[in-house]
């Protein structure tokens, strides 16, 4: 029965149904009361500032491409701007589909393979962008936290121990890989009595296999550490682009509220880029493809309190119009034609392991 679950989950069709099954829920609810009210706001939409929210989330997907341009060209001098914008897309594409946005990489990784770079580099870039991504979003909500700690604990009490695990969730996972591969003592502890304290309360069941995990995943992740050290005029390239990409993100409601011509002061701006990080903090608890249907209601929720319940509600359907499914359209345009281009030859392995990527993920990948 757990494994038919499994199955179902894992398959792209349903993840897609149940986005667009949950989020309608929520729009049902959310309309029923206060539809008129939304409706007659969104009428008031203009066009070109749509355009421009559209434009502005493709140089966003861009600016990762770049991003990921810089990595591959240490190794890789030819891998181009446009290269790294299908994968940039793929990623997005493959994490809004898929629960925990966990097929992201596994989509990056066979994009890579395509583009004419073998597994064993493509893991290393991966970890370094991970690596550096949430080193550089830890940082900026900690700013965030520390600078509008009172006045949204006062606003957001019901919500805010959420934000706080959310983030704590977030920091801890950049601290434990930092601790794991600087700290000889913990490794230790955590291959010997960590891992059968797990196991015993049942958190891990092959105790050999995580053990063997674990042991690749710090070798990745000790190689990057490596990167880290001795190029650090492109580590700052690499978080001075991901401070770009999560400003932008997390600026769209405001620039959304602006398109649907709801009265907003630049003195806000600060206001909604927190609320913003916030909502994406809270999201880490949301399994669902997508956080279908949580976000939705926890944007409208959070966002309620510094407008109007239908202004929140106008402003979260453009804001998802503009951020989640132009992802889904365009992504699956880019990745389309990404996958019809013809394979760049590898110098090694000519195909992913399966301990990097699902069988049934991977299989998907290939038929659609």
């Amino acid at each position: 029965m757990w494994n038919k679950v499994k199955k179902l989950f894992s398959s792209t069709a349903f993840n897609i149904f149940l986005i667009f099954s949950l989020a309608g829920l929520v729009m049902w609810l959310t309309l029923r009361k206060d539809g008129d009210q939304v409706f007659a706001i969104l009428k008031n939409v203009s066009i070109p500032a749509v355009l421009g929210l559209l434009a502005l989330m493709i140089f966003e997907r861009l600016v990762l491409g770049w991003t990921l341009k810089l990595e591959c060209n240490q190794t890789y001098p030819r891998y181009t701007l446009k290269q790294g914008f299908i994968n940039a897309y793929t990623a997005g594409l493959f994490c809004n589909i898929t629960p925990g946005a966990s097929g992201g990489q596994v989509a990056q990784g066979y994009i890579f393979r395509k583009q004419g770079i073998p597994v064993h580099s493509s893991v290393g870039i991966l970890w370094l962008d991970f690596i550096v991504y949430q080193t550089t979003m830890t940082i900026f909500v900690l700013l965030l936290l520390l600078l509008r700690f009172s006045y949204f604990y006062s606003n957001f009490s019901r919500f805010f121990l959420i934000v706080i695990a959310g983030f704590a969730v977030s920091a801890g996972i950049i601290f434990f890989l930092y601790l794991l591969a600087n700290s000889p003592k913990f490794y230790t502890w955590l291959t010997t009595k960590g891992i059968m304290i797990a196991h015993k309360l049942h958190i891990i069941k092959d105790v050999k296999k995580s053990l063997a995990d674990l042991d690749k995943a710090l070798y990745e992740f000790s190689k990057e550490i490596v990167v880290l050290r001795n190029h650090k005029k492109m580590i700052v390239g690499l978080a001075a682009g991901d401070l770009v990409r999560l400003l932008i993100y997390y600026s769209i409601p405001y620039f959304c509220a602006i398109a649907l011509k709801i009265e907003v002061h630049p003195s806000q701006l600060l206001d909604i880029i927190a609320l913003s990080s916030y909502v994406a903090m809270i999201n880490a608890f949301l399994p669902m493809p997508g956080s279908a249907g949580g976000t939705e209601a926890t944007f409208i929720l959070m966002f309620s309190t510094i407008f109007s319940r239908a202004d929140a509600a106008s402003i979260m359907i453009l804001w998802r119009l503009v951020t989640f499914y132009q992802t889904l359209v365009v992504g699956s345009f880019v990745f389309m034609w990404g996958k019809m281009q013809k394979d760049v030859p590898l110098d090694a392995e000519k195909e992913l392991p399966r301990t990097y990527a699902s069988e049934t993920l991977q299989e998907e990948l290939e038929s659609i």
